[in-house]
């Protein structure tokens, strides 16, 4: 779990500073969520550890969920 915490916590980080951006951090937020979980995925065969694969799935569907969070919250479909 100690892997899968820590990308958790870089990806709360980068969700934060993110959603103080605006409008404009949402871009940069879905490009950060796609490149941490594709590293992650790319990273499981070379560590033979698959709690990155696990780490990667959990950054792309809470990374992607609080995209479209954050875009509900500054009114992105009205």
């Amino acid at each position: 779990m100690g892997i899968t915490g820590i990308n958790i916590l870089i990806l709360v980080g980068y969700t934060l500073l993110c959603g103080v951006l605006g409008e404009d951090g949402l871009l940069l937020q879905l490009l950060f969520v796609l490149v941490h979980a594709g590293a992650c995925v790319i990273i499981a065969p070379f560590a033979r550890k698959w709690e990155w694969v696990l780490a990667g799935l959990l950054v792309l569907i809470i990374g992607l969920s609080s995209c479209y969070g954050l875009m509900v919250i500054q009114g992105g479909f009205n």
